[in-house]
């Protein structure tokens, strides 16, 4: 069940920031750690759920920037979700603060999920405040630091995030950059000019690996891969990618 949303006014649409997501199904606590961050910042959108499902749904539609996760839910455990959001490659360095009334729990939340903070109910709001500016200075910086990549053509100049990309396919004479995101959803572009040896010189990224002369693949965006039919499963997308006998030790590996 959503709990409470909060939008902030014109000033958030001009910031690079994206949404804190808090996933709590104390009404009572929520609304108090809603409060607390509005006194810290009114231009911040907080989006507010009491349920895992829910919020993993929000954030595979959205933009979220800093996650603030209950690890006693109801209906799931909050280091489980944090590693369900984990496996999303633009979650994979997210700032996630934990909060509970289970003292005990920091090692798990730590070793396994690599959250970035950890509140031990009951936690005041100078407590929530200085944690929370942490984290949130923490996801700027990252955002600010999101590698790109640009591609030179005759008359423009692409620009790519580089985690968006999924694979790059030869195609003839040209390079054909496929990429997905929650914002743009998947695009493809073709590009001249670029080889896919020199396209992995100047990604210069070792999450990107030839599988087949004619791909170059993001191991981040793979589903699964099927060792027998020698082919690859890419999140979000239909087509499969093959891969060449002379490249799989590099993909096993």
């Amino acid at each position: 069940m959503e709990m409470e949303y909060m939008s902030c006014p014109e000033a958030v649409r001009n910031c690079n920031m994206g949404k804190v997501l808090l996933v709590e199904d104390n009404i009572s606590a929520a609304k108090k750690i809603v409060r607390y961050i509005g006194n810290i910042s009114a231009d911040l959108e907080i989006h507010s759920v009491s349920e895992a499902g829910e919020a993993l749904q929000y954030a595979k539609a959205n933009d979220v920037s800093l996650f603030i996760l209950d690890i006693q839910l109801e209906d799931y455990k909050g280091t489980s979700l944090a590693k369900q959001l984990r496996e999303l490659p633009e979650y994979k360095y997210t700032p996630i603060i934990f909060e509970t009334a289970l003292a005990g729990e920091e090692l798990s939340a730590y070793r396994d999920v690599k959250c970035y903070s950890f509140l031990v109910k009951p936690f005041g709001e100078e407590e929530f405040a200085a944690a929370f500016r942490d984290a949130l200075g923490l996801s700027k910086q990252m955002n600010q630091q999101a590698k790109t990549v640009q591609i030179a053509q005759k008359q423009f100049i692409l620009e790519y995030v580089t985690q968006d990309i999924a694979y790059i396919e030869a195609f003839g004479k040209k390079l054909v950059i496929h990429t997905s995101s929650r914002l743009s959803g998947i695009k493809e572009d073709a590009i001249s000019g670029y080889t896919l040896s020199g396209f992995l010189t100047l990604l210069d990224d070792p999450a990107f690996v030839q599988c087949h002369k004619s791909y170059v693949v993001n191991k981040s965006h793979i589903e699964k891969i099927d060792k027998s039919g020698r082919k690859i499963f890419l999140k979000g997308f239909t087509d499969t990618i093959p891969i060449g006998n002379k490249y799989q030790a590099e993909l096993w590996g």
